[in-house]
């Protein structure tokens, strides 16, 4: 006979285990579901209990109040049971041990042989732990462990339920669990009623009867779901298949506004690099004019400098003329009435010297200068003729070669003006030009900027349809839909319920309905003050429309089926908005026509009305 002591610290006599079983055959051995040990730690009245079990028939023995009926009870709550199945604690905090706050139970069951439980997962030996708070959000928490490397495999309620199944541990039936209180009441009952109902109990013949009624009602409401679903099976067909074509027709157009924006990338380069090459054209321009104008400089450069000699030639004229005036002093006294041509002669020789200095600044006085020459040499003329003829004619020679000198080279320097001018209206013809440019190139790029910009709200209409209709519109249908109503809830916008069967009439039609597309339907002047102060909360500016929700005949207002009118030409999914267009716009009576002179010959005939 084997013993095996349990360590408890709540001064209880040691509880022994018999077992009465060592004689068998390890070949007779169960493989799984047996209880090999149990742990109890501030547990009712056990600080600390470890209990190792044989494979048969153990009995626990101690003085009452020692705490054998807690191994069974520890037993059941860590399998899963609840506190109500141990008839000991109407709840799971009551079993932690007084001045303690968490309670710990663990199971060690064997799981081996063939019918083993996912013994890849938890080997051949299941720890079932269970820990019971007294404080904190959980009270209960399991822990299953695979004994042989200790791991944690599951936290959940279910994997305990799923290995007690499997091994055929019921912790409520009594014939596998049977508390105290069970066993007086079994013992007490003599009322066949009471065997039967123990009877139906232990061989969970009660729990089958309430699983086949809990089935067949599962049954029931599935077939009623069933045919539920097929009623509407064709409808959902339907819709599927319109919410195909939708996905298809938002395909092509994002397949379009991709192939939109790409060629708009190609066009603003091409611009941008069409308005390079003009650049580069113009640059290679200036440089030209720019070498050309280095030229013409160095030309003015070389008139200079041949002014500068012309300038020093008249003052070698003017040392003469004073070598002269110098040669005349002797003859003063003897001929005093020539002084006063003299002095003439020296306001003359001053007025050279001034033109002199203005040829430094300015070459256009040097004609000037040299007509005052002129007329100094004629009065001189008149007053040497006697005395030096010879060096009067070198001197008229030169001063007729300085005039020739002098005439070309004025016009010398008008034609480099001229020339100058001109090459600065070109510059400022290619400036204007290059400005000109710039200005279409900054033109292509706002284009471009405009174009992304369209396509990024065509994208942000495509991905939300309420874009289009304003500002809020989204977060306010939100809203609508949580607020309670004295009337119907509020329809709108009013252009979600409306699709063309023609996309041609487009611009027509949008015409037509051009504002009330955004507007909302209420049935109450109450419900229109409430929505309109949700408008302002999401900043949506759409019209409110209060209207009636009658479902008129409109059919004798509508012309001949040959005509198409508006209404025809609509989808509107919404017999309320229907009516309220009918009302507002009288889109029943309205004729669709290609050209004008159809239209006239229908009003002409009367036959639309």
């Amino acid at each position: 006979m084997t013993q095996t002591q349990s360590r408890s610290h709540n001064k209880t006599s040691v509880t022994r285990i018999r077992n009465r079983g060592d004689n068998a055959s390890a070949s007779e051995e169960p493989s799984i579901g047996i209880v090999e040990r149990v742990e109890l730690t501030d547990f009712m009245c056990h600080e600390h209990a470890d209990v190792n079990l044989c494979h048969k028939v153990n009995f626990i023995t101690g003085q009452n109040g020692s705490g054998k009926s807690a191994i069974l009870t520890g037993l059941v709550i860590a399998l899963g049971g609840k506190a109500s199945a141990t008839n000991r604690a109407p709840n799971l905090k009551e079993f932690i041990r007084e001045g303690r706050t968490r309670a710990v139970v663990r199971v060690h069951l064997r799981n081996r042989g063939s019918e083993a439980y996912r013994p890849e997962l938890f080997g051949d030996m299941i720890i079932i732990e269970r820990q019971i708070n007294a404080t904190g959000g959980t009270v209960s928490q399991f822990k299953v462990r695979n004994a042989s490397t200790g791991e944690i495999v599951s936290r959940k309620k279910e994997d305990v339920v799923a290995i007690t199944d499997h091994m055929a541990i019921q912790v409520d039936n009594p014939i596998n669990i049977l508390s105290q209180d069970a066993a007086r009441e079994f013992l007490a009952s003599t009322s066949p009623d009471k065997m039967y109902h123990f009877f139906l109990k232990g061989t969970q013949l009660f729990q089958l009867r309430e699983d086949l009624e809990v089935v067949r009602q599962a049954i029931t409401r599935s077939e009623a779901s069933i045919s539920r679903k097929k009623e509407v099976l064709p409808e959902m067909k339907a819709e599927k298949k319109r919410w195909e074509d939708h996905y298809q027709d938002m395909s092509q157009a994002r397949d379009i506004s991709t192939r939109m924006e790409q060629l708009s990338c190609q066009m603003a380069w091409a611009m941008v690099k069409e308005a390079e090459s003009e650049v580069h054209t113009i640059d290679e321009g200036i440089d030209v004019f720019q070498k050309k104008m280095s030229k013409i400089d160095q030309k003015v450069d070389a008139e200079k400098e041949a002014i500068d000699a012309i300038n020093q030639e008249a003052e070698e004229l003017n040392d003469q003329a004073q070598g002269q005036l110098a040669q005349l002093e002797p003859l003063k006294d003897e001929r005093r009435g020539p002084m006063e041509q003299l002095e003439s002669t020296k306001a003359t020789l001053r007025s050279f010297k001034q033109t002199e200095n203005e040829i430094n600044a300015e070459a256009r006085n040097t004609r000037e200068r040299i007509e005052s020459l002129k007329r100094d040499i004629t009065v001189e003329r008149d007053r040497l003729v006697d005395k030096d003829s010879a060096g009067r004619e070198r001197l008229r020679e030169t001063i007729q070669d300085l005039e020739a000198e002098v005439t070309d080279q004025e016009a010398e320097i008008s034609n480099l003006q001229e020339q100058q001018k001109t090459l600065e209206d070109r510059s400022l013809e290619l400036r204007d030009s290059e400005k000109q440019l710039k200005q279409d190139v900054e033109k292509g790029r706002r284009q471009v900027e405009r174009v992304k910009t369209g396509l990024q709200e065509l994208t942000q209409q495509t991905s939300d349809q309420m874009s289009a209709f304003g500002r809020g519109v989204k977060d306010a249908l939100m809203t609508i839909k949580k607020t309670q109503w004295s009337g119907m809830e509020p329809i709108g916008p009013i252009g979600k319920f409306i699709k063309l069967r023609d996309p041609k009439w487009s611009q027509v039609i949008e015409t037509i309905l051009n504002k009330p597309l955004n507007s909302f339907l209420v049935e109450t002047h109450a419900d229109r003050t409430k929505l309109d102060a949700i408008f302002r909360r999401c900043g949506c500016q759409s019209q409110i429309v209060v209207c009636k929700t009658e479902l008129f005949d409109y059919s004798q207002g509508e012309p001949d089926k040959d005509y198409l009118t508006v209404l025809r030409a609509l989808h509107i999914s919404n017999e309320i908005v229907k009516r309220q267009l009918i009302n507002l716009n009288r889109i029943e009576q309205i004729i669709l026509v290609e050209q004008r002179s159809v239209g006239d010959k229908i009003m002409s005939s009367n036959n639309g009305g």
